[in-house]
């Protein structure tokens, strides 16, 4: 038996599991994946995120953006800038596989396992039904993804709303001549994206419309106009999981984290951040239940506050973006304005600490 199992290996679950192994806990980590695997994701980091990581990412880090191009529609383009770092651009594929073998050092027993039929909750312990064979563990976290099997089983009621991305790799001979973009030029109810790596360009669109229809070709064409290339690699579509402020766990000793809990903020997608921070959230409301003879739940929803307020603020935030776009970029674009959130982000803020003038949590780091 476990102390806990986790089903998901993504940002959420390892940074769960990194934090319970620890503290010397048993830790079963299961994914449907061998690793590496292709994992449909821009890689953008903030710094508020890269710095929770709980062991040193920097050599996972293929460019550091401290330049933002914004570009509305029908109006000039303009620049974010800051002297510190604003994005760390990953590979969601490497930092994923880096992350895991950080928990199996520590460890971490890992299983891919293809199909969970059951999961059945007791008063002393969860029990996890797959394929191949049956695991006991003292604690559940469920952190795999947008599509949570987790969530399917143990979730009464939809708390959370889904929106959709498309992204390709663009394999170009000067990546470092463009700089990270947000075009809001071609879509009302989302944007494209520009994301440069160190040898190639990630290229995507997120939309806030949930009944959006994505299509490849919109990628060739915009590839084509601002690469000038039609050369696409790993074209994929995803959901992003939102409205995770709505979020109760269901049963006592099952948890949800990082999508599987719609913890990404609905204005420009981020997930990565919230899947850090709620999977560390969860592993210290287990770790602090058996200390002191507490409820996981309990402990886990009060350390989910923060994170919920902050996701309630990039809600509302989007409502008013993407119903006001025009209006809106042309507030952003005033140096004052867009020059105090340079500032806060590039300095590891959270939105909520930018708008009421909050210090940064200590980095980890």
């Amino acid at each position: 038996m476990f102390d806990v199992a986790i089903i998901g290996a993504g940002p959420a679950g390892t940074a769960a599991a990194f934090d319970l192994l620890l503290k010397g806990l048993k830790v079963l980590i299961m994914d449907k994946y061998e690793f590496p695997r292709k994992k449909a994701c821009a890689g953008g980091i903030t710094p508020k995120g890269y710095h929770l990581f709980g062991y040193d990412i920097s050599s996972m880090v293929k460019r550091e953006c401290s330049t933002v191009k914004i570009s509305p529609h029908n109006k000039k383009s303009f620049f974010i800038k800051d002297n510190n770092t604003l994005c760390y651009m990953t590979k969601r594929e490497d930092l994923d596989l880096f992350s895991l073998n950080k928990v199996m050092e520590k460890g971490a027993d890992f299983r891919v396992i293809k199909k969970i039929q059951s999961i059945e909750e007791t008063p002393l312990f969860v029990e996890i039904h797959t394929d191949s064979e049956c695991f006991r563990a003292s604690y559940l976290i469920g952190s795999d993804g947008a599509n949570s099997i987790v969530r399917r089983f143990v979730s009464k009621g939809r708390f959370y709303q889904k929106q959709f991305a498309i992204e390709a790799d663009v394999k170009i001979d000067r990546p470092d001549m463009y700089h990270m973009e947000f075009d809001f030029s071609k879509s009302r109810n989302g944007y494209y994206w520009i994301f440069p790596k160190d040898d190639h360009v990630n290229i995507g669109i997120y939309s806030v419309d949930s009944n959006a229809r994505l299509q490849t070709q919109q990628l060739f064409d915009y590839a084509d106009e601002k690469l000038h290339s039609k050369r696409l690699d790993a074209v994929k579509g995803y959901p992003v999981c939102t409205g995770g402020f709505d979020y109760r766990p269901d049963l006592k000793r099952i948890l949800l984290a990082g999508d599987a809990a719609g913890l990404s903020e609905r204005l420009l997608g981020e997930g990565i951040f919230f899947a850090v921070k709620s999977g560390q959230a969860a592993a210290w409301a287990i770790l602090e239940a058996e200390l002191h003879a507490l409820s996981a739940r309990d402990l886990y929803l009060e350390k989910l506050k923060a994170i919920q307020a902050d996701l309630r603020v990039y809600d509302l935030s989007s409502k008013w973006f993407y119903t006001f776009p025009g209006f809106s970029l042309a507030a952003v674009s005033f140096p004052f304005i867009h020059k105090r959130f340079a500032k806060g982000y590039a300095d590891g803020k959270t939105i909520t600490q930018i708008l009421y003038g909050k210090a940064a949590a200590t980095k980890s780091r």
